[in-house]
Formats: C-alpha cells, sequence, structure tokens
C-alpha cells in the first residue's frame, strides 16, 4: 500500500513539472506575438519587474560610483602632471634661447668672460644692485663690467667668496662714459632715481639727436670696454640749470625687470 503511495506521489510530481513548462511555454509563445493580449502581458511584466530592476541597479550604484571617483581622481592627477611637465618645458626652452644669445654676445667679448645667474635683489633698492653667483674664487673681482645679451648692466662692487654685488646702470651712482652711436657726441650716462630709466647729460646743445638713436660705451674711463650698448634715446632737453647742454631721456636695452643670466667681463691681471 505505502509502495502504491509513493508512487502515486512521484507521479504527480512528474506531472506538474510537465504542466510548468507547458505553462511556461505557452506564456513565451503569447508574449511572443505581435498581439493585444501579449502587448498587455508584457506591460505587465515590465511594471512588476521596474522596481526589482531598480533595487539591482541601486545595489550596484555606489561601487560603481566610488570607482568613477577613484578614476577621476587618477586622471585629474596625470593631468596635473602634465601640466607641470609642460611648464618645466617652457622653461627649460626659455632659457635655453637666452643662454643662445649670451653665446653669441660672447663671441664678441674679450676672452676672460664668466657666465653668471642673478640669484637676489633687494625689494629697497629694486633698481640699483642685484646679486649673482659668481665671486673671487671664479675670477671675478670689483669694477668687473656685467653685460646681458641685450646690452650693459653695471659693475660689480662688493665681491666674496661666492658672490658679488652688481651696481646696475640704473643706480644714480653708476656713471658710464658713452657717445652717440650716429653723431658720435659725447655725454655721460646715470640712472635716475626710482625710475627704471637712464639719462644722459653734457650732451652738446646744438647736437643733433634723433629719437632712437643708439648710445653705447665710449671706453673712456678705464672701467667699461667700447662699444657695448647702453639703451636708445627716447626724448632730448635742454638742461635748465646750465643751459648749454641737452639731457637725453634713454630707455635701457637692458630688461632688468627681468634680468636673470649675465655675463661678467673680467680683467686678465691680478
Amino acid at each position: 500500500m505505502a509502495v502504491a503511495v509513493e508512487k502515486g506521489r512521484g507521479v504527480l510530481k512528474n506531472r506538474d513539472v510537465v504542466l510548468v513548462a507547458i505553462v511556461v511555454v505557452g506564456w513565451v509563445i503569447v508574449l511572443g506575438q505581435p498581439t493585444v493580449i501579449g502587448d498587455r502581458l508584457r506591460a505587465v511584466l515590465s511594471y512588476l519587474a521596474g522596481p526589482l530592476v531598480r533595487v539591482a541597479d541601486g545595489l550596484g550604484w555606489p561601487a560603481s560610483q566610488r570607482t568613477l571617483a577613484r578614476e577621476n581622481a587618477t586622471l585629474r592627477t596625470e593631468v596635473e602632471q602634465l601640466r607641470l611637465r609642460e611648464q618645466l618645458a617652457r622653461e627649460v626652452a626659455r632659457e635655453n634661447r637666452r643662454l643662445e644669445r649670451l653665446l653669441k654676445m660672447r663671441s664678441r667679448l674679450p676672452p676672460t668672460v664668466i657666465g653668471a645667474r642673478v640669484i637676489g635683489r633687494d625689494a629697497s633698492n629694486w633698481w640699483q644692485s642685484v646679486l649673482i653667483d659668481r665671486g673671487r674664487d671664479d675670477g671675478v673681482r670689483e669694477n668687473c663690467v656685467v653685460v646681458s645679451a641685450d646690452g650693459l648692466v653695471g659693475k660689480t662692487t662688493a665681491v666674496t667668496r661666492n658672490s658679488a654685488r652688481v651696481l646696475l646702470l640704473l643706480d644714480e651712482g653708476c656713471r658710464v662714459s658713452a657717445v652717440l652711436e650716429q653723431s658720435r657726441e659725447p655725454g655721460v650716462v646715470q640712472g635716475l632715481p626710482g625710475r627704471a630709466r637712464c639719462e644722459m647729460r653734457y650732451v652738446g646743445r646744438e647736437a643733433r639727436v634723433r629719437p632712437g638713436e643708439a648710445i653705447v660705451t665710449s671706453g673712456m674711463g678705464g672701467v667699461f670696454p667700447k662699444g657695448i650698448l647702453i639703451g636708445h634715446v627716447l626724448e632730448a632737453r635742454i638742461d635748465e640749470q646750465s643751459g648749454l647742454y641737452q639731457r637725453l631721456e634713454i630707455e635701457p636695452a637692458t630688461d632688468f625687470r627681468r634680468l636673470e643670466e649675465v655675463l661678467v667681463l673680467c680683467p686678465t691681471g691680478p
């Protein structure tokens, strides 16, 4: 009797499986047909499955968000590194161009020439002096002439073992014997207090001065060699004190605000 019951249960289970399979197949067939009933059934299933899909998406969102945040942080870091490298490359290119100009100028100067970098400025006397990274150990002495790729810078004053102070052309106390390049009219150039300009004094009243004319060192005075470019004439006016001379305002050839590399012309003697 027990054996018969077990057989009946097995038969029922097999029938249930068959019935479920038939129903599933039927549903698939109905849903797959382009009928009104199929469309409605598909809509109902989509509506019922919607919350489950949203829940599944919600469960995966935090992990995706963290992954995206990490990727964005990595990309931002890489972009900043690329920008820094590009900036450094531009700076190296600019420095190379400046050094090339210095080398070209060096070929026209005396043999004893020392390259130096500007390493310091005093905020209280911005237009008066700078500090360079060459000193006595490098052969630098006081009253050595300092030039840039553009023209005259000044002369060395206080010199230590590894550095030197350069009195700039813009300082009122730095006086340079000069001539107008075309007319050869002589005069003395010195700085204008508190300004990035110079003036040339003691130019003859009758001298013909042209705006833009170059002014170069005359070689007189025993410090500055002849022929170094100082600057160009901006304007000329009669000296009100004496009435005998002209005063020429000069735009220096060197841009002292951007001064970074210089050449020091040192005498060959002790």
